[in-house]
């Protein structure tokens, strides 16, 4: 007998526009998207929040923690080491590493733990007044893999039984390669060999598809990543491919955007519109041995 495996579709960056939202939220209500992760300090955050209670399986959300993009939510007086003087945050990955391994690496880390905590209870009121369902934690530009980061949300994670975001990409082989080769870039075998070195020591607590190919996954892709988790022999019992989808028929409301340049850019790559429609064969793709789950449980076909 087949030992049945649980697939999460997570799609990150749920509340940073309407496009974004609308793509997750559609893809939700078919049964394609399973879980969500939230950028609370985003303006589309309390849509996205207030929406999902339209999902039929009670979408499975969680933190996306953001400290590269937007505004902060603790007051930018409270974290001047993080912002520019518009009150933005002023770091990317690699400067935030370069941050947390200065002489002022104890300054940084108490001003992000300041504002962990203040995205952590702002997704707290979110649950609460729509009565969601909290049940995962990750970052955007997966930040928390960072020494000193990863302590802290570990440490969250583990007080509040939430699952933290492994963003180990290790699956498929020779074949997985040749069919998959035509989606990845250079940046993205760069960005695994660095949260690969990060991760070396963790265990990893669920396979993981979605670094060589972000923001690029089509419908081959996606069935290659499928076809990865019926046929692997490890021990997970959950899989997660996490997405990037954007509904190009709605309005971006640039004007309203508040991000960093590559946000921006990434925001408005037709690549995005291409990961919604590759997102719809989900569940056609799907396999006897494998049931499409959120977090904290199985969702129904």
């Amino acid at each position: 007998m087949n030992h049945t495996k649980k697939l999460i579709i997570n799609a990150d960056d749920f509340g940073f526009s309407p496009a974004v939202n609308s793509a997750i939220l559609n893809g939700a209500i078919a049964g394609n998207i399973t879980a969500a992760s939230v950028m609370v300090n985003m303006p589309f955050a309390e849509d996205a929040a207030r929406s999902s209670q339209n999902c039929r399986n009670g979408l499975s959300l969680g933190l996306h923690f953001t400290l590269t993009s937007g505004k902060p939510v603790a007051e930018p007086s409270k974290i001047p080491a993080l912002v520019d003087s518009q009150g933005l945050f002023r770091f990317g990955f690699l400067e935030l590493t370069r941050a947390l391994r200065s002489k002022k690496r104890d300054l940084f880390l108490q001003q992000i733990q300041i504002e962990f905590f203040a995205q952590m209870e702002l997704m707290d009121r979110f649950v609460s007044k729509y009565r969601l369902r909290f049940d995962h934690l990750d970052s955007h530009r997966h930040i928390h893999v960072i020494p000193g980061i990863f302590d802290l949300l570990k440490k969250e994670s583990e007080k509040r039984n939430l699952p933290l975001r492994i963003p180990r990409e290790n699956f498929g082989g020779f074949k997985r390669t040749l069919k998959r080769f035509h989606a990845w870039f250079p940046q993205g075998f760069i960005k695994r060999a660095i949260l690969n070195h990060y991760l070396k020591s963790i265990k990893q607590n669920a396979g993981y598809f979605g670094i060589l190919e972000s923001g690029k996954i089509n419908e081959r892709s996606l069935r290659e990543m499928i076809r990865v988790v019926e046929t692997d022999k490890s021990n997970f019992d959950q899989y997660e491919i996490n997405v990037h989808p954007s509904d190009f028929s709605v309005a971006q409301n640039d004007p309203l955007l508040c991000c960093s340049k590559g946000d921006y850019d990434f925001h408005h790559s037709p690549n995005r519109a291409k990961e919604f429609l590759a997102l719809q064969s989900v569940k056609a793709l799907n396999k006897r041995n494998i049931q499409l789950a959120g977090f904290s449980g199985v969702y129904d076909a």
